[in-house]
């Protein structure tokens, strides 16, 4: 807290302000006061007192009397901001300056980070696989055969159906199938020679003549 008087007097001293830096500041022409005037005052005229962080003034039993705010004062009386002060011929206005309460530090928060909102994820498709009974061959079926190619019987041509197996080429073109595709008769085995007939021959050939 800054306390002073500022001086009103007329003349070469108004307007400077007399800093009061002690507990007790007193006016006089005694040696022992702060602040001596060179007339119109008593030895101890009056004196500022500051307790508790409040500033008081006390009259010290001057002749000429102590006046605040043009009211003469005969006890101790505690003093305000703006408050008028006459000691003899002099004026003073009093002067109180509170310290500003320290700030505290402003600690800057770290922005936040903006919130993107992540796209929806798209549910996967599920797909179901294609049956098919291997190499694509139902597929071909598909594509060559609608469904008004269905047999009797529900079931549906195949490609294959019109594909003759190679084995079936090979045993026709082996038989000798005629233009209508017969199949070539079997011929009928040869009945086995007699053999006592074939030795009785072979003896008469080389059987020398006589």
């Amino acid at each position: 807290m800054k306390i002073s008087l500022v001086v009103l007097t007329a003349g070469k001293m108004m307007g400077k302000e007399i800093p009061l830096t002690t507990a007790e500041f007193r006016i006089g022409k005694d040696p022992s006061c702060q602040l001596k005037p060179a007339s119109g005052v008593s030895e101890k005229h009056c004196a500022f007192l500051v307790k508790q962080g409040k500033l008081f003034l006390r009259d010290l039993g001057s002749a000429e009397g102590t006046f605040v705010n043009d009211n003469k004062i005969s006890a101790e009386i505690e003093l305000k901001p703006k408050d008028k002060v006459k000691v003899g011929p002099l004026l003073f206005e009093v002067k109180i300056e509170n310290p500003a309460p320290a700030a505290k530090p402003v600690v800057a928060s770290p922005a936040a980070k903006p919130v993107v909102a992540s796209p929806a994820a798209k549910p996967a498709e599920k797909v179901e696989p294609k049956k098919s009974s291997g190499g694509g061959e139902d597929d071909l079926d598909d594509l060559l055969f609608d469904d008004d190619d269905k047999a009797p019987t529900g079931a549906k041509p195949s490609w294959k159906d019109a594909v003759p197996e190679a084995g079936a080429e090979k045993d026709a073109a082996g038989t000798g199938a005629g233009p209508e595709g017969g199949a070539k008769p079997e011929e009928k085995p040869k009945p086995a020679a007699n053999t006592s007939d074939a030795a009785a021959a072979l003896l008469s050939k080389f059987r020398p003549k006589k």
